[in-house]
Order: C-alpha cells, then structure tokens, then sequence
C-alpha cells in the first residue's frame, strides 16, 4: 500500500510519540506514576498520538486493524488506565506503523519493540568456550 505524503508526516509524529510512550513504559510503573512530571509527560505524548492519529486517513486506519484505534482515541480518566493504555498502546503502534515508513531515511533509528535484544548472558551462551590451558 502506498502511504501518501501526508500520511507519512502524520506517521513520523505518530510514532515518534509512540516512541516516547514505549520509552516511558519500560520504565516500572510505580516510578511513573508517582513523579507528577512522569505522568504529565505521558499523558502529553498519548494526547499527541491521538490527535496525530486523527489526522490520519481513513482507508490507512482501516487497513490497519491491528492498532486499536477506538481505544486510542479514548481519554483514560485515571493515572492506572493511562498507564494500562500507554503500556498497550505504545508497543503496538510502532510494531504496525513502522513497516509503513521503511526506506524513509527519518525512521532509519526508530525503535522497534519487535527486535530481539541480545544480553550479556545470551552472547555468553552463544560463545565457546576456550580450552584451559595447562600451567606448569
């Protein structure tokens, strides 16, 4: 599918939002919600995904069922719900919307929730191990 012009700026705001989203929701909730600038920063980014989304065309929200777009366009009226919608939310727009912008030389560093991460612990597995040599 082809993505319009306009439809490709209002994706970089989108998932650019969405990116600050996920970024906050790695971090454990309890430390959110409890510094008001955290969640004040939240709820900035989730209301900035929302009106970027309704300045989306229709026909690319409808092929695209796979982001929950009501529940987007809803405003949580807790610090608890925008918390559960931002930790869905933010994940799952840039999983959908991300292939859309492949090629775009502005998404080439944007996170993608969907890549494996490999840790120190796995790169050790993977690795062979030497053998011990003999002291003397």
């Amino acid at each position: 599918m082809a993505v319009s012009s306009r439809d490709k700026k209002t994706l970089l705001t989108l998932l650019e939002q969405a990116q600050l989203v996920y970024l906050l929701t790695r971090l454990p909730k309890k430390q959110v919600l409890d510094d008001p600038k955290d969640v004040a920063r939240l709820e900035k980014s989730l209301a900035a995904m929302r009106a970027a989304a309704r300045d989306l065309s229709a026909s690319l929200r409808e092929t695209h069922t796979g982001v929950q777009w009501d529940e987007l366009a809803a405003t949580p009226d807790s610090s608890d719900l925008l918390w559960r919608r931002a930790k869905r939310l933010g994940p799952q727009v840039l999983r959908q919307l991300r292939p859309l912008l492949a090629g775009e030389p502005e998404a080439a560093f944007m996170l993608d929730p969907t890549a494996e991460a490999t840790t120190k612990a796995k790169a050790t597995k993977t690795a062979k191990r030497r053998p011990r040599s003999k002291r003397k």
